[in-house]
């Protein structure tokens, strides 16, 4: 007997949409975008920049990036050493930046302001490539890259050269970042020895990049693949990072400490923790506000410490952080594309927290290298949005357009901004009155053209606001120099030494002084402290020259006017110095070329002209 098998009836299946691949853009044609859209934003920088505040001890004052026999100083001293100034920044990547842009331009500022904007763009042109290698769509990583490359908010560190840093530790951070990313993807140890490479890079640029570690295990935790096959997983390897981080904070607290001994003093260290943290939260406010709407922005920022938790403003921002903390939480459980974005925001502002005392409690350019996670967040969203239809698509690409051009109006009109002293320290004391810092560089510029009224009173203003500091009084003492008012600059100066006992400077010009009052004996004594204080410092060596060549004692002006110009190549004053001890020595050919020499340096010059 048969048994017959009942036939089923063809099951229906669901027909499913197929999703259109999306069309891959080619990668050299964004990279292409992104130069042309970074360049136009950032032409004004360009062409109109100038060097300015710390810009004079990181470059103009510096003879460490003069010469490239100072390679081995600028990899074992601290930032501002070769300046005189203290300080316990170790920044080597940084000041070889510098000797090859003044190699190349001198101190044309030029020069350091392309530098900067080509930094910038490429490290733009990284951004892409990372969000691109971790979120495996374009629009996303476009999106990010384009706001990264425009937003006015970033745009401190690429109009100051002396930010350069804040440029260089995101660039490396960013190809450690890749370079890592990668090695997970094809297991190849070259690969990990680049990403390390570069994260040493990036911190010897600056030292927050130590935060590198941290977002490599977010994105293991973000990213890690499921592989089947556990050969097939590269091992994370993060401890090598980790064991660089020990190496680095050994040598910082031994060999690469700078303090000698002492507590480096920050505006915020006498103030408690918990003071500081509070006032931090109003500070994290105003960073994702200005990320949104970067309007009113200025150089230094005067956050007012907390009160209290109650105050409104505290109250308001740490109830404001709660729920983003409930929203990353959220979003933890739910998106780890999203949770890596908002993590990334927080981990790169956590060195910022002033959980260890810092200099100020907010600043533009510390907002570099967080916000990338910011627009990442908001490129992820706007990702989302168009997916959903045409018209959604094409309302997304009008917004990402819009802002695009929005902030990148912004971003040339600030570099105006930059591009003006008087007019960049003006808005400083709009936005913060009782600014003395600003006020002391907007009386240098003003006794600079001349308005030597002008400056004392600024110079005034701003000792009644810093009454200890030297600085003001040196700067008062050259005013009064320049008037002819000697003795009342000597008390200025004076003021200054006895202010600050390291202020080289002051010592150097108390020396000038006394030479022009005929005591060549007291300025050798004040040109000897100053050269004990900073050996670095040309114009202390030129001056003790002249007291050489005047007495008659060639052969020694001759050996301190060369060591000016070894300092300082490029000072036409001190060729022509020298050129002056040769002729009075009889050496007419070596005083011939010199003279020569300095008049190529400043082909103005009448003295040269006489002379040659």
């Amino acid at each position: 007997m048969q048994v017959q098998v009942l036939s089923r009836a063809p099951i229906m299946q669901k027909t499913q949409k197929i999703q259109p691949v999306a069309k891959i853009i080619p990668h050299y044609l964004i990279v292409i975008l992104l130069f042309g859209i970074g360049l136009l934003v950032y032409h004004r920088a360009i062409l109109k920049g100038v060097l300015l505040f710390d810009d004079k001890a990181l470059i103009i004052d510096n003879p460490m990036i003069k010469n490239f026999s100072y390679l081995k100083e600028i990899f074992t001293t601290h930032l501002f050493h070769g300046s005189g100034i203290y300080s316990n920044f170790y920044r080597p990547v940084q000041s070889l930046s510098f000797m090859l842009d003044y190699h190349f331009w001198q101190l044309n500022p030029f020069g350091y302001h392309l530098t900067n904007v080509l930094i910038h763009i490429c490290t733009a042109a990284l951004v892409y490539f990372f969000i691109w290698l971790i979120a495996k769509k374009q629009d996303i990583a476009i999106i990010t890259s384009l706001l990264f490359c425009v937003h006015t908010a970033l745009s401190w560190p690429v109009n100051y050269a002396a930010s350069r840093a804040d440029l260089l530790s995101l660039f490396f951070i960013l190809l450690a970042a890749i370079a890592y990313v990668l090695y997970k993807e094809r297991t190849n140890l070259l690969l990990l020895s680049a990403s390390l490479i570069f994260f040493i890079s990036a911190v010897l640029s600056k030292e927050v990049a130590v935060i590198f570690p941290f977002i490599l295990i977010l994105y293991l935790h973000c990213f890690r693949k499921q592989v089947k096959e556990p050969k097939k997983i590269s091992p994370d390897l993060i401890w090598v990072f980790f064991i660089f981080i020990i190496i680095y904070a050994l040598l910082r607290i031994t060999a690469l400490d700078f303090t000698k001994g002492k507590l480096l003093e920050t505006t915020t260290g006498a103030i408690p923790l918990h003071i500081r943290l509070l006032t931090t939260s109003k500070a994290v406010m105003i960073y994702l506000k200005l990320l949104v709407l970067p309007l009113g922005l200025h150089m230094e920022w005067d956050i007012k410490p907390a009160m209290s938790f109650m105050q409104d403003e505290v109250f308001l921002s740490v109830v404001a952080l709660s729920i983003i903390a409930g929203f990353t939480y959220f979003l933890f459980r739910t998106s780890k594309l999203k949770f890596f974005a908002i993590s990334w925001f927080f981990i790169a502002l956590l060195p910022y927290s002033n959980i260890f005392p810092l200099s100020y409690f907010m600043g533009e350019g510390w907002l570099y290298v967080p916000s990338i996670g910011f627009f990442a967040l908001w490129a992820i969203y706007l990702s989302e949005l168009r997916r959903k239809s045409k018209t959604w698509s094409l309302a997304v690409t009008f917004i990402v357009v819009f802002l695009v051009v929005f902030y990148g109006i912004l971003t040339v009109k600030r570099a105006d901004v930059w591009a003006d002293p008087v007019r960049l320290y003006a808005e400083v004391l709009k936005y913060s009155p009782n600014n003395a810092k600003a006020r002391i560089n907007l009386g240098v510029l003003l006794a600079e053209s001349g308005f030597h009224e002008d400056a004392v009173k600024k110079y005034k203003e701003a000792a009644k606001l810093m009454p200890n500091d030297s600085g003001t009084h040196s700067n008062l003492g050259v005013v009064y120099a320049n008037k002819q008012m000697h003795d009342m600059a000597l008390e200025e100066f004076k003021k200054a030494a006895e202010l600050n006992p390291n202020d080289y400077v002051a010592h150097n010009n108390i020396g000038i002084l006394y030479k022009r009052k005929g005591d060549t004996k007291r300025a050798m004594e004040e040109y000897t402290k100053a050269l004990e204080i900073n050996p670095y410092y040309p114009l202390t060596y030129n001056n003790i020259g002249n007291i050489y060549l005047e007495s008659g004692r060639y052969d020694d002006a001759i050996v301190y006017y060369k060591k000016a110009i070894g300092l300082d190549p490029n000072k036409a004053l001190f060729y022509e110095n020298l050129g002056k001890a040769y002729r009075n020595k009889g050496m007419i050919n070596e005083a011939e070329e010199v003279f020569e020499k300095a008049l190529k340096l400043n082909p103005d010059n009448k003295n040269s002209k006489r002379n040659n």
